[in-house]
């Protein structure tokens, strides 16, 4: 599956094209939401069915995030598991569409630098807003002065170098994945696609995943400062 545009959504004067990055971050959008709602419609005190894997994945972000953050970290479980479950799904999603449909291995979205790099940036902004929100607007910027005057340099260029590994980290991974199956679909086409799906696929972008919430937990936990308290 290549990166050209698929669709073309035509509105009166103006032509939106639908790229596959698109398409692929809507189906993560609408999983979600379909998942999120179909778990919460009819809730009930004794959970049952979906509600229990809705109630399941929301202690886990919990927990997770009050783990590495502190006492506010169920402030930021409602940002961090959306992430999560939004790039668990559009990592993985090689492993349900084969090239049966699509002609070949199908390109999850996070193999375009946008979607990482958007989310990396919305990372650092949310981090970044959270330590003004904490220490105040000159007690943020007395902290890029620590431990020494110096420092301050080296504290502002965090902010470029955090999302710039981040949003790295995340494509070079998932793109090295992609051109592994994209070769092993060209020279074993019948045994090699579904053997190595299950790790490129699936381990891998769920492993992907994980390290970018775990990531962006730990560098809301440096701003807002609260493990040390």
């Amino acid at each position: 599956m290549e990166d050209g545009v698929q669709v073309v959504w035509n509105i009166p004067g103006l032509d939106i094209p639908i790229t596959n990055v698109v398409l692929m971050s809507w189906i993560a959008m609408l999983v979600i939401i379909i998942w999120a709602w179909a778990s919460t419609r009819k809730m009930k005190l004794v959970p049952k069915g979906l509600q229990n894997t809705a109630e399941l994945a929301v202690e886990t972000i919990n927990n997770f995030t009050e783990n590495l953050i502190g006492k506010s970290g169920r402030q930021f479980a409602p940002y961090i598991g959306t992430v999560a479950l939004f790039l668990g799904i559009v990592n993985t999603i090689g492993a349900l569409f084969m090239d049966k449909l699509t002609g070949g291995v199908i390109a999850p979205a996070t193999r375009s630098m946008a979607v990482p790099v958007a989310l990396a940036i919305m990372t650092i902004v949310l981090a970044i807003g959270a330590g003004i929100y904490k220490r105040g607007g000159i007690g943020y910027i007395k902290r890029l002065f620590e431990p020494l005057p110096i420092m301050f340099p080296f504290n502002v260029l965090e902010f470029l170098i955090k999302p710039l590994s981040l949003s790295m980290r995340l494509f070079g991974n998932i793109l090295g994945a992609y051109i592994l199956m994209e070769m092993l679909s060209s020279v074993l086409p019948a045994i090699a696609p579904p053997v190595a799906c299950l790790y490129f696929d699936l381990f891998d972008g769920g492993l992907q995943a994980f390290v970018f919430v775990l990531l962006t937990s730990l560098y809301i936990s440096e701003e807002v400062g609260e493990k040390e308290e």
